[in-house]
């Protein structure tokens, strides 16, 4: 598939515009409030980090933030974009507003339902601001399913699923046009010729800035393209400066994932360049710095060839699946509260925690939530290490009929032998052992090492270290959090995507002792897999099915000057919709697009 994409280049102009409210430290006699700074990684695969043991690609900055704080070495998320993004705000499953399923396509009339209370709307009424810079992709169909009215004060960045890195261009095969907000403002001047990472960090850089000292605490979300693709055409994969990037690189012969190097440096010093602005501001010493994943990469796409070459490495399963590969993300945090830093948190953690967990950092009840899927873990990860959940609903998805559940060790799979998806289901990505010797001297010395290992230091004495004892403790943090000891049979087997067998009946797992779902046990724990397929059964008897509405030719931003806009409510502009393009066309045309794009 092909999409003929033509754009006017126009100089990039960075407007200092105003952020209407205030969004500093609120400090009490005995009480803080911290800033909370969640960084949002778009399809980075696990094997991608360098603290998870590859040493093909440095992340400096990423794994300086893991080795200081605490890395969460079994935190899920949810198979694709729209659905991790949901879970993550709502503090509830997909499945219980029916959103579990494809992510939503841009011009589908579809949205997070209103009336689900999102994290932003909680942190207000905890008097934070609240900003969101980056992707959105929770519906955009009306103004009150976007950003602005779902609790942020301030949003620049795009509704849809992903845009072009150069000029803010989203397509969904027929039809294309800007994607680029800064609220409700058309913000399309603001991302041409310029890298989205870099303006994202800008931005980013700017509400942290604009929020010093001004009577709030800040909650900022940087929720970032990176390491998506962008719009289908010669740069699909795109970096800050090609030439720079393949003599960077050169040890890498795969092409695509050259590129994909170069995405995922801009990332990571995008991290680097945060923590450091934190840093300058103040605020650093009060803050939590959140990063994490929405699902794992699309290493590769046999259907359209669209993979954005990210490895997932030794887990089974691609961005889209419900095995490790997908949904088992990468994920770490750093805060002076944490009082236990340095360390690997090996108890089961879901993104439908963060709520009530960053919720109770901030000063609020769990008791306010109501009823939610979400466990709070704050304790847990600050002081105790307590185990407080047992139990992972990773999803129900009664139209692609891919399901699984974790329960302690046992990890329950099904999957469906028909379905298109199938290809997502095999083992993919480099090992990522080709490349130059780990560094970590770049690593402490990086941008976050040296601001974050400043602040523990001042926190606690036990974390001020000569550089050798720093050295040796971060490459034993390192070696813990590497998974592939366990997968010791699976990688020496030539042929391991051979012993896929959860079509007819479900598989049973051991995923402590084989995380990367080799062995299937189910004939030996025949009462552990009745067990699990009977909550399983529970959850589909609460669920909310899919209702997904066909997309709406009307949406087309050819209507509304070129950009995609919330055209339920508005009237569109004079040029008319090409009336020979039937809406079965439209609709099937489109899902095979975003087939790879959003999924």
């Amino acid at each position: 598939m092909s999409v003929s994409i033509s754009c006017s280049i126009r100089i990039l102009i960075i407007l200092a515009s105003p952020l209407l409210s205030d969004c500093s430290l609120l400090r009490g006699p005995n009480k803080k409030q911290p800033h909370i700074i969640l960084i949002v990684a778009d399809d980075l695969g696990w094997n991608d980090v360098g603290f998870h043991g590859s040493i093909q690609i440095p992340t400096p900055n990423i794994d300086a933030l893991a080795y200081n704080g605490v890395i969460l070495n079994r935190h899920y998320v949810q198979p694709t974009c729209t659905p991790s993004r949901a879970a993550l705000l709502t503090g509830k499953y997909p499945i219980r507003y029916g959103l579990q399923g494809f992510p939503i396509i841009a011009g589908v009339p579809l949205a997070l339902p209103s009336n689900e209370k999102i994290l932003p709307q909680y942190l207000k009424d905890l008097g934070y601001s609240t900003h969101l810079v980056g992707k959105w992709h929770l519906g955009a169909n009306k103004n009150q399913h976007t950003p602005i009215k779902r609790g942020f004060d301030s949003h620049f960045g795009y509704w849809n699923g992903f845009i072009s890195y150069r000029n803010s261009t989203h397509s969904t095969g027929l039809m294309i046009g800007k994607d680029a907000r800064r609220g409700f403002e058309r913000a399309g001047d603001e991302m041409v010729d310029r890298y989205a990472t870099d303006i994202f960090t800008d931005e980013a850089n700017k509400v942290i800035k604009l929020c010093k000292n001004n009577g709030k605490p800040m909650f900022l979300m940087v929720s970032h393209l990176a390491v998506h693709t962008g719009v289908p055409g010669p740069n699909i994969l795109e970096v800050s400066n090609k030439t720079h990037n393949d003599i960077r690189f050169n040890y890498i012969e795969n092409k695509e994932r050259r590129l994909y190097a170069g995405m995922l440096t801009s990332l990571d010093e995008s991290v680097g360049s945060v923590i450091e602005s934190l840093d300058n501001n103040g605020m650093l010493e009060d803050s939590i710095v959140l990063f994490i994943s929405d699902n794992g990469a699309p290493a590769d796409d046999p259907i359209w060839g669209y993979g954005n070459s990210g490895s997932n490495w030794p887990l089974r399963g691609e961005k889209g699946a419900v095995l490790d590969g997908g949904v088992r993300g990468v994920a770490a945090i750093w805060s002076p509260w944490l009082k236990k830093k340095h360390r690997i948190f090996e108890n089961l953690f879901h993104i439908t925690d963060w709520l009530p967990t960053l919720y109770t950092a901030a000063g609020g009840d769990f008791e306010d939530l109501g009823k939610i899927d979400g466990v709070d873990q704050w304790e847990s990860l600050t002081e105790t290490s307590k185990r407080t959940r047992s139990m992972v609903l990773i999803n129900i998805d009664e139209t692609s009929g891919e399901e699984a559940l974790i329960f302690n060790h046992w990890k329950i799979v099904k999957s469906n032998r028909t379905s298109d998806i199938a290809y997502y289901l095999k083992y993919s990505g480099e090992p990522g052992n080709v490349g130059p010797d780990y560094n970590m001297t770049a690593v402490a010395e990086s941008l976050a090492g040296s601001r974050l290992s400043k602040i523990n230091c001042l926190v606690s004495k036990a974390d001020c270290m000569d550089t050798l004892t720093t050295y040796d403790l971060f490459y034993n943090v390192r070696s813990q959090a590497k998974i592939d000891g366990k997968c010791s049979e699976r990688i020496s087997d030539p042929d391991p995507n051979g012993r896929y067998e959860c079509f007819d009946s479900p598989c049973l797992f051991d995923i402590q002792r084989d995380p990367c779902e080799y062995q299937n046990i189910a004939s030996r724990n025949p009462e552990a897999l009745n067990m699990t397929v009977d909550m399983l059964a529970q959850f589909k008897n609460e669920m909310t099915m899919q209702n997904y509405p066909e997309p709406d030719p009307k949406s087309d931003p050819r209507f509304f000057d070129g950009y995609w806009d919330t055209w339920l409510e508005k009237s569109g502009g004079s040029i008319p919709f090409n009336g020979k393009l039937h809406t079965r066309v439209i609709i099937i045309l489109t899902a095979c697009f975003y087939y790879y794009f959003m999924i």
